[in-house]
């Protein structure tokens, strides 16, 4: 099964937990974080749903009661619908069936019992401007501690070039170019700061000679027709 990244700001969003387990409140935990507004369902509900109600009185609502499918088939197909449903029963089977209903009423659904669900959710990591999202299918533990190494290693080789990337869109250099020029300088550079492991001041230093040798061999307009061609 396929899937295509999304990163998505969950703040102020509508979404159902079903189930009252250590799991589920490890999921309602996350999403609060995330500033989700969340309804969580179950007949009973662990210890730590109390104080997730303490921190969050006004994002959480927790409903003593069974969600059954007649109750997902009501909510999802209402005209004002859960922005994401989540299921976390022990009772996988009834799990599977609320996110059939969800499918069929186009309500997002998240199993994270099942391979297949149609939702992956996973914590990201944010630096700055950069977002990373990591998932090995069912594997939260693997998953996390392969993205912690990922970020770290995103910190100690990459995250100064990356600025530095960012910062020199607003320099003397390419802001006195065109804007069909500037895509090309900073698409060359990328390729530079890749190829050169992270040494921005080589990769700059690449890249201007580039340019310098483009206008010096009269070849910079066959790369702004090549620039053109692939936006159009």
């Amino acid at each position: 099964m396929k899937y295509k990244s999304f990163f998505i700001n969950l703040a102020d969003k509508s979404c159902f937990v079903v189930g009252g387990n250590k799991k589920a409140a490890e999921i309602a935990k996350s999403l609060l974080y995330d500033d989700a507004l969340l309804t969580i369902w179950s007949d009973n509900f662990v210890p730590e749903f109390k104080e997730l109600l303490k921190e969050f009185p006004a994002r959480i609502n927790l409903l003593q009661a069974e969600f059954s499918l007649e109750v997902a088939e009501h909510y999802t197909s209402a005209k004002v619908k859960p922005f994401i449903v989540i299921t976390a029963l022990s009772d996988l089977e009834q799990n599977e069936r609320i996110c059939d209903v969800c499918l069929k009423n186009n309500v997002l659904s998240y199993n994270p019992n099942s391979p297949n669900s149609e939702v992956l959710i996973h914590d990201n990591v944010s630096l700055d401007s950069i977002e990373i999202a990591i998932n090995i299918k069912n594997k939260q533990v693997l998953t996390r501690l392969f993205q912690n190494k990922i970020v770290k290693l995103i910190k100690e080789d990459w995250l100064d070039a990356i600025e530095k990337y960012q910062d020199f869109q607003q320099n003397e250099f390419i802001t006195s170019l065109d804007e069909a020029e500037k895509r090309i300088i900073m698409r060359r550079l990328a390729e530079e700061i890749i190829r050169n492991d992270g040494d921005f001041a080589l990769a700059e230093k690449e890249t201007k000679s580039y340019y310098s040798n483009l206008i010096n061999k009269d070849e910079l307009l066959l790369e702004l027709a090549d620039e053109r061609s692939q936006m159009d």
